[in-house]
């Protein structure tokens, strides 16, 4: 059994690296072969990958084509005009939005948020014209919550960028914080729509638990010896 010379964790044979700190595994009975040349620049390979993914979800973004002109049709042919057929958009918009737009373009995370926070508005709008109800739901439920989730899931996104130096333990605390209080939100926008603003009750059963995991979370950070451990074991 063989360990890494540089944070000690325990390798495999057939490891070529540290799969914890990625230091070179090196075996001095090993004999050694030589790397053949690139016939191409390495950065070629990263582009190639690039390109499958648009080139991916491109197709896939024609593809949600085919349902929503089937709907659109049906809605017409049965309807004599177009209803409940928004909504198969709005859904595909946010379907588009959320998964298929990240793979095509590059912009900025707080960019991001704030298309799929318009994308998932505009279907929360859509259900209210189409629905003919009270604009109370959309702006004292629907939009805030989507708002909130919206902002939480940016900084989550931000948590976990290569540049960022917050430890790991402090990132799962500041996320478990983040859910507790998002819960107690939704808690509190649920009690304003009913014209009821009262202190927190049913959020109290997530926010408790969040609150304890993420003061355990801190206790272990501040224990290097531990933090060490749990980094070879999990491979963080």
């Amino acid at each position: 059994m063989s360990y890494c010379v540089n944070c000690g964790v325990e390798l495999q044979k057939s490891e070529p690296r540290c799969p914890l700190c990625g230091t070179e595994v090196i075996n001095p009975n090993e004999l050694k072969e030589e790397k053949p040349i690139r016939p191409y620049p390495a950065h070629v390979e990263h582009l190639d990958k690039n390109i499958d993914r648009r080139y991916i979800a491109s197709f896939v973004s024609l593809l949600l084509l085919i349902p929503l002109f089937t709907a659109m049709l049906a809605n017409i042919l049965v309807s004599k005009q177009l209803t409940w057929s928004y909504l198969v958009l709005g859904g595909e918009l946010v379907l588009f939005t959320v998964f298929l737009l990240p793979m095509i373009a590059r912009m900025p995370k707080i960019l991001y948020a704030v298309i799929d926070a318009s994308a998932v508005s505009v279907l929360l709008l859509l259900i209210r014209v189409l629905t003919q109800s009270s604009w109370r739901w959309f702006l004292l439920l629907g939009l805030p919550i989507t708002l909130l989730t919206t902002v939480m899931c940016w900084f989550f996104a931000m948590m976990t960028l290569p540049k960022c130096k917050i430890p790991v333990l402090i990132r799962f605390t500041f996320a478990l914080t983040c859910i507790g209080l998002l819960v107690v939100a939704i808690d509190f926008f649920i009690s304003l729509y009913k014209n009821a603003i009262a202190w927190p009750t049913w959020s109290l059963y997530v926010l408790f638990p969040c609150l304890v995991l993420a003061s355990s979370l801190l206790i272990l950070n501040r224990r290097a010896r531990v933090k060490e451990e749990l980094k070879k074991r999990f491979y963080f």
